[in-house]
């Protein structure tokens, strides 16, 4: 039996020795290789050929994801209406500057670090900006409030509140409460801003290491401030989409946050799964002179950079669709009034770019017909894909 078992052991290691090339044994890796950070050159040296071809198909992925943006930003500024303008263009943008900072992670190995707080900082930022953008979508806090008017937001959900035991506000939804979740969300990238300074600062100064849980080491001070700031911010982001849903259809705004929310999930988890699971199990191989870390880090932003072309095409297919400047109200059959920014919203203005604005007096002809002109000149080509 015991010869069996030591045949057995001696074909499964010699297949993985074989299959990857090299000896997958962590034990085999000294704390020198370990610790190794390799330059770019070194990088590409070790990899040989494979490096420069995993070089070119980033390179490619990354010129793809950054021709689909100017695109994809071009028809946003052309045609959208100003109120969506910014927001569209920032939130757009999420895609090639994620996909910049994989890129260059994948090149430049003692980067990462700072490279992936670029990352999560402008991924906090977008999701502030997305808020933004639902809310425009129905012009503005008071006229989501009156568009909600008799329903509660969905305050039990992850992160925060998935729990019977958690208590919330069961009165209609009003300004407050959108007021609450807004700063909930906007606390997120400032919090992440400053988590980021103070980690590339402890990690110059030699007091942060990576993963290294200890009452000495930065790490576990800043990952519980990041991932609180992180929670909060997610959840009350969350309430705002999930509240959203049914009433901007018109907007294509279900596709627009599954492509956004995949970024995340992309961004986030995957580097969970595989730095805090995968490495310390030994699933991820050494193969000196690059340690498991690299490798880890080389499969994270292949993939990510892989992942991003796909969710930036959808998000083109759906951000390039013609959509209306606000959704509609029942009170806004033959009338008007002011959203939060202060701009008049005229019934007219609540369709989608056909030119068609219901006139009712005489006085209504001479206010809108700048507004038409306006519509006509601006209304977008047919979408073909």
């Amino acid at each position: 039996m015991d010869e069996f078992d030591s045949v057995l052991t001696t074909s499964v290691y010699n297949a993985t020795v074989i299959s990857n090339g090299s000896d997958p044994d962590l034990s085999k890796c000294g704390q020198d290789i370990l610790d190794f950070e390799p330059s770019c050159a070194e990088f590409l040296a070790a990899l040989g050929i494979a490096g420069w071809i995993l070089l070119g198909l980033a390179t490619l992925a990354f010129l793809v994801l950054l021709i689909l943006f100017l695109d994809t930003v071009t028809y946003v500024l052309k045609y959208t209406q100003p109120r969506h303008k910014s927001t569209t263009a920032i939130v757009i943008s999420v895609y090639p500057v994620l996909g910049l900072c994989s890129y260059l992670g994948l090149l430049f190995q003692k980067a990462n670090l700072f490279l992936d707080g670029c990352a999560q900082l402008y991924f906090a930022i977008c999701m502030w900006q997305f808020l933004t953008m639902t809310l425009n979508y129905f012009g503005g806090e008071s006229r989501f409030v009156a568009k909600m008017e008799g329903s509660v937001l969905p305050w039990k959900g992850p992160p925060c509140c998935c729990w019977p035991c958690c208590v919330c506000p069961s009165s209609e939804v009003n300004k407050s409460q959108i007021r609450f979740v807004k700063i909930l969300v906007l606390q997120h990238p400032w919090v992440q801003f400053v988590v980021s300074v103070f980690q590339i600062t402890f990690w110059l100064e030699g007091w942060y290491t990576h993963m290294k849980v200890s009452a000495t080491n930065g790490y576990i001070y800043i990952y519980l401030i990041a991932t609180t700031s992180f929670a909060f911010g997610l959840w009350a982001f969350i309430v705002g989409f999930k509240s959203s849903l049914k009433h901007l259809q018109e907007f294509y705004y279900v596709p627009k946050i599954v492509a956004f929310q995949l970024c995340l999930v992309f961004l986030r988890l995957q580097t969970i799964i595989v730095n805090s699971i995968l490495v310390p199990a030994g699933a991820i191989p050494c193969l000196p002179p690059i340690s498991p870390k690299v490798f880890a880090n080389t499969l994270l932003n292949s993939l990510l950079l892989g992942q991003l072309v796909i969710l930036s095409v959808l998000a083109r297919h759906y951000y390039k669709r013609p959509i209306p400047d606000v959704v509609t109200l029942d009170s806004d059959a033959g009338s008007t009034e002011n959203d939060d920014s202060g701009e008049l919203i005229p019934f007219g203005k609540n369709v989608h770019y056909n030119g068609t604005i219901p006139i009712t007096s005489p006085q209504d002809k001479d206010d809108v017909a700048p507004l038409l002109n306006q519509v006509i000149t601006t209304s977008p080509p047919p979408y073909n894909g």
